[in-house]
């Protein structure tokens, strides 16, 4: 396809699933598998505000573009075209991958980039969904609209971390598909998010808009009335922090509150007491780059699965951080993890 001034259109993905299912490993293997000179872009949003996500694929070597705190959920913040914007005109791109937060509603997002202006810059093309079969017994999943609606709208539809389901999630999986209304999506189960390339290129479906427009009609609302975010807190503004600042931001939307936590530049924490706090959240998400005696570490954490790993420093000498992602009624005590994280600060 080519504009109508005869340059080719963007091809544009759309990387959805809910939280921690596996997006970031899934763009991070599209783009080493990424056809020799061609240009890729991502742009990626989080629940948080600090930029844990863009931290895991600044080594990637492709022009990145981060929206902090939610801000894709309602595409009509200016800070979606801004970084838009900002990627087709400096990276020039040959493909834009937008990884969009996990709780974040993918149709309004499908919408505006198929709208003008940017119908005449971009090629939307296939939406990849990831999702965890096991999560199929999980009535908060199922019962959750924006989990709902990010599969709903999958042209390419991953049941990713097939290496842990049982028998009953592949048999629940099979029967959760069959059950979906025409047009269905091309469903592929696979492990650490891995995707052939061509499969990007597949057709859009016409799926008829979303499953649940009025949670999306009160999102928008809502983000009209908060100056385009969901409800959140700022105790500290990290764009206004000192590099010795503790900065921590709160943030509440979907059912959901999270923690970010940026801390002192140079700050090191004692990796067993790191180890030890990660291992015992029961958050939901957990995810963060910290550097510790033992070197960086990267951590992954989903639904009391995974930990730490060891990484390398965010690029261009990036400041430590750490988010925590848990449902709104229930999870870890958020001050007590300040209180322990602050003690196991290395001297």
């Amino acid at each position: 396809m080519t504009v109508t001034g005869g340059g080719p259109l963007i091809r544009t993905n759309l990387i959805t699933g809910f939280l921690g299912v596996g997006k970031t490993t899934t763009i991070r293997g599209l783009l080493a598998g990424r056809p020799q000179g061609e240009r890729w872009a991502v742009l990626v949003n989080e629940f948080g505000e600090i930029g844990v996500d863009g931290g895991l694929l600044e080594d990637t070597g492709v022009a990145l573009e981060e929206i902090p705190g939610g801000c894709l959920c309602c595409v009509s913040a200016r800070l979606f075209t801004v970084g838009l914007d900002r990627l087709i005109r400096h990276a020039r791109p040959d493909r834009i991958l937008i990884e969009p937060t996990g709780l974040g509603h993918p149709a309004e997002i499908i919408r505006t980039l198929t709208a003008p202006p940017y119908d005449q810059r971009l090629d939307l093309r296939a939406t990849v969904t990831l999702m965890d079969a096991r999560h199929l017994a999980s009535i908060r999943h199922r019962e959750h609209p924006n989990w709902n609606d990010q599969i709903h709208l999958a042209d390419v539809l991953l049941a990713n971390k097939a290496d842990l389901y049982s028998e009953a999630d592949h048999t629940a999986l099979q029967n959760f598909v069959a059950g979906r209304p025409a047009p269905r999506p091309r469903v592929i189960e696979t492990r650490q998010g891995r995707v052939a390339p061509p499969l990007l290129d597949r057709p859009r479906l016409d799926r008829g808009g979303a499953l649940f427009p009025e949670v999306q009609a009160f999102q928008a609302q809502q983000a009209t009335r908060t100056g385009g975010h969901h409800h959140h807190e700022h105790r500290h503004g990290a764009s206004e922090a000192a590099p010795d600042d503790w900065v921590v931001i709160d943030r509440q939307a979907d059912g959901f509150v999270g923690r970010s936590w940026l801390l002192p530049a140079g700050a090191r924490l004692d990796h067993p007491t790191l180890v030890d706090l990660v291992d015992g959240l029961s958050a939901e998400r957990v995810k963060g780059i910290v550097p510790t005696q033992a070197g960086w570490q990267h951590i992954n954490r989903v639904a009391g699965e995974g930990g730490l790993s060891p990484g390398g420093p965010p690029a261009g000498g990036g400041r430590p951080r750490l988010e925590v992602i848990q449902p709104a009624e229930t999870g870890t005590d958020l001050e007590a993890l300040d209180r322990a994280l602050r003690a196991g600060l290395l001297p």
